[in-house]
């Protein structure tokens, strides 16, 4: 019984750590980095990014689309449960798509 507790346990830390790296990032200060927010609010709360990649995607299929502008911030930050991460964040025409995290010493 007590090895079912365990393995339970386990379970649901593996889950939460699944639900914290899945597009969003949580600052030391409850502020909450997460798809769907604009270049500007990012910004606001986590500051200048170390690095910044900027690309232009066009992709011809013969409809005139128009070209997706991607841009990349890499940031050095703390995290809600202690250390620090690094984290980038993929922005496509202002909006976040993605945000990936990693702790360091776990690269």
């Amino acid at each position: 019984m007590k090895q079912l507790k365990i393995v339970l346990f386990g379970a649901l830390i593996a889950m939460t750590f699944t639900a914290h790296a899945s597009g969003s990032f949580r600052l030391q200060n409850g502020k909450l980095i997460q798809e769907g927010k604009s270049k500007q609010e990012i910004i606001y709360i986590a500051g200048a990014p170390l690095y910044q990649e900027v690309e232009t995607i066009a992709i011809d299929e013969g409809l005139g689309g128009d070209p997706v502008k991607r841009e990349v911030l890499t940031y050095r930050l703390p995290g809600d449960i202690g250390g620090m991460y690094l984290v980038v964040v993929t922005i496509e025409n202002n909006k976040v798509v993605s945000v990936d995290s990693r702790q360091e010493g776990r690269l």
